[in-house]
């Protein structure tokens, strides 16, 4: 299942990830106030939706993001370190929210859903993307590498293989926990 491909990519994603998440841990308040006046934002659309449409929604929405994280690659890498940097410090932020709110256990409960499917997805996705902008920049250089079109052939066997999934069940956790919520 897993791709050793990608392996070097996802080590220093996920610790891009990590540190991003702890960045948002300790973030100003008022950056807190404005990330959280964004996904509620964001939630309030999705709460009019009924269970297939908003499952729907969801899984269209992650499935474009993490295609757009593969394929920006080609960008040296520079989106998909952004993409993973940027959710993991929202979260960051979010998480320590729902901690202030609830405490650290509920709120770890709240972004598990998050953690366990939709970001390693995520880290995927950007560890293909990442990986292609590497070929990019070795194609650039002169150095011998395959062909780009084969790497991204590549990544998108392995995304339908095991990120698809992992957006599938995400999406139908998340349309759960909207529609429980409500």
């Amino acid at each position: 299942m897993f791709d050793r491909t990608i392996k070097p990519y996802m080590l220093v994603l996920t610790l891009v990830f990590a540190a991003s998440f702890l960045a948002g841990t300790v973030a100003p308040t008022s950056i807190g106030k404005q990330m959280a006046e964004v996904f509620q934002a964001v939630v309030v659309n999705y709460r009019e939706l009924a269970g297939g449409t908003l499952f729907f929604n969801i899984l269209v929405q992650n499935v474009m993001a993490t295609i757009f994280v593969i394929v920006s690659g080609v960008i040296v890498g520079i989106v998909p370190a952004f993409a993973i940097s940027s959710n993991g410090f929202g979260l960051g932020v979010l998480y320590r929210q729902a901690a202030e709110v609830s405490g650290y256990s509920k709120a770890a409960l709240k972004v598990l859903p998050y953690g366990v499917f939709e970001i390693p997805a995520l880290l995927i996705a950007a560890s293909y993307g990442l990986w292609i902008g590497v070929m990019v920049v070795r194609r650039m250089r002169g150095k011998d590498s395959p062909l780009i079109r084969s790497n991204v052939e590549h990544a998108f066997r392995r995304y339908f293989a095991v990120v698809f999934p992992l957006l599938v069940v995400a999406a139908a956790i998340e349309t759960t926990l909207i529609l429980w919520l409500q």
